[in-house]
């Protein structure tokens, strides 16, 4: 998702500090959460050169971003990438989703273009696989 990320932080309307506190805020609020997700968020916040260090600390599992003015493509960003979090471990459980799509209510992102975008991931991680097969040698 590198090269997503790199785009989108391109954006003008992209706010990645407040991109980077919502992933760490979504990864603390899940008891399940570990080294994996939270080793995903450090290195969404490398890629924008966000130091996590005194983030992680500030930010808890309660944090609000109901005050915080979030632009769309931030918000998006945001719950794609709750989306793959959730999903790191293979199972986007129903708990996990009714979660993202609550965090996509606060953003005024409609149910619908959250769903759309869960479609869009589970799309993307099949197109990556299709390109490694392909580059072993199978057709797919």
């Amino acid at each position: 998702m590198t090269d997503i990320l790199a785009r989108e932080s391109a954006h003008k309307d992209f706010d990645a500090e407040t991109y980077v506190k919502i992933l760490i805020a979504v990864a603390k609020a899940d008891k399940d959460n570990g080294p994996r997700e939270f080793d995903y968020v450090k290195k969404q916040a490398q890629r924008l050169g966000i130091d996590t260090e005194m983030l992680w600390i500030e930010i808890d599992k309660r944090f609000s971003f109901s005050q915080l003015k979030i632009s769309r493509a931030t918000a998006l960003a945001v719950i794609r990438d709750c989306i793959i979090l959730a999903s790191l471990d293979g199972n986007f459980t129903l708990a996990e989703k009714e979660r993202t799509y609550a965090y996509a209510a606060e953003m005024n992102i409609p149910r619908s273009e959250a769903e759309f975008l869960e479609q869009w991931v589970a799309d993307y991680h099949d197109l990556k696989k299709r390109w490694a097969k392909l580059l072993e040698g199978y057709l797919i």
